[in-house]
């Protein structure tokens, strides 16, 4: 905007109220057009910036209002943010908390100190989440705590961590009145998991429903002519990832592996967790030839997208049959772990076909 000897006195004069109008009608019309526009652009980012820090301070208040010690630090382990319950139950050596790190509280021992330090680097590097029971205060004024680090890591890579400590005996008796409920809610999901179709752990069929699958592929084939196969896939060495990084890992180790099979095979394929490690999968109208590319893609998908924590690739072995005229599903099944074994017997990740 090209400022006129008019617009600038407005401007100089503009809290002015006896001057301002005057000046005002001194103008052009285009202008005082181009200053309405400005004003309004104006009211509205003030009132974009009110409503953040509103919006600021009723979030800080929710923060405040956690009954529980609660730290935000960043990706150096230096406090961020701390509610006021953290505050009353952690001392500090300074007021002013932010860029301080756990070397500046109080009443850790040297020991914890350190400890507490390197399970914060490690939550934070590996966005997981840590817990451990310590002990907070000084002599007679000792009391149990259970803290709980849990790494974080934006869209835009920024990592950091959420802390909260709880007592421990206020942890404990918080578990004691929830165990019945507990207990009877997995009784409940047991009954519902029974009546269910789906694995409750990975989403695929589960093996309460592979006779019906197979029964409208005999079908199908029979009265359409539709050729299908079976495979009977399982992951190679699994046992020994359980045993090396918990059940945990283990349970997101099936969980992925269904997601890749889903993805890899179509809609009107049937993915069945036939039991732990081995599934059933059922491609409809598909001759061996086709279902052997298929098991040969599923296996290369898995070796090269699936690894173990310390970054070594998880395999899977298949067995894969097609089906014959007349048999039962007690005789395909049986051809189909025949295959599987001799992929396992010879050497594993590999897909064995029928002779």
């Amino acid at each position: 905007m090209n400022i006129s000897e008019n617009c600038y006195q407005w401007l100089m004069n503009m809290h002015d109220f006896s001057a301002e109008e005057a000046l005002w009608n001194k103008l052009s019309g285009e202008e005082q057009a181009q200053f309405e526009a400005l004003r309004k652009q104006h009211s509205a980012r003030l009132a974009q910036i009110k409503k953040m820090e509103e919006d600021n301070q009723y979030f800080l208040s929710a923060f405040n209002a956690i009954p529980l010690p609660v730290a935000i630090k960043d990706a150096n382990a230096k406090f961020l943010l701390v509610n006021e319950e953290y505050k009353k139950v952690v001392c500090m050596n300074q007021t002013d908390y932010q860029g301080l790190d756990v070397t500046h509280l109080a009443y850790f021992s040297d020991e914890d100190r350190e400890v507490f330090y390197e399970n914060c680097k490690y939550a934070i590097d590996q966005s997981a989440i840590v817990q451990q029971e310590f002990s907070l205060g000084l002599d007679d004024e000792q009391r149990n705590y259970v803290y709980w680090l849990s790494g974080f890591e934006t869209e835009s890579r920024k990592k950091g961590l959420v802390s909260i400590y709880y007592d421990a005996t206020f942890f404990q008796s918080i578990l004691n009145r929830l165990n019945k409920k507990v207990v009877d809610l997995e009784q409940e999901q047991q009954n519902i998991i029974k009546n269910s179709a789906l694995d409750p752990l990975t989403g695929a069929y589960n093996r309460n429903v592979l006779a019906g699958f197979l029964e409208e592929a005999f079908k199908e084939a029979s009265e359409k002519g539709r050729d299908f196969c079976l495979l009977m896939l399982d992951i190679d060495y699994f046992k020994a990832v359980n045993d090396t990084f918990g059940h945990l890992v283990g349970d997101q180790v099936l969980q992925l592996l269904v997601m890749l099979l889903q993805k890899t095979l179509r809609d009107k394929d049937y993915v069945v967790r036939f039991g732990g490690e081995e599934f059933i999968i059922i491609l409809h109208n598909t001759v061996l030839e086709n279902a052997y590319r298929i098991a040969e893609r599923i296996r290369h998908t898995v070796e090269t997208n699936m690894v173990t924590p310390n970054h070594k690739p998880i395999t899977v072995s298949i067995g894969l049959v097609s089906y014959r005229e007349g048999e039962g599903v007690k005789e395909l099944l049986q051809r189909v772990d025949e295959n599987l074994y001799r992929a396992k017997t010879a050497g594993r990740n590999m897909v064995v076909p029928q002779m």
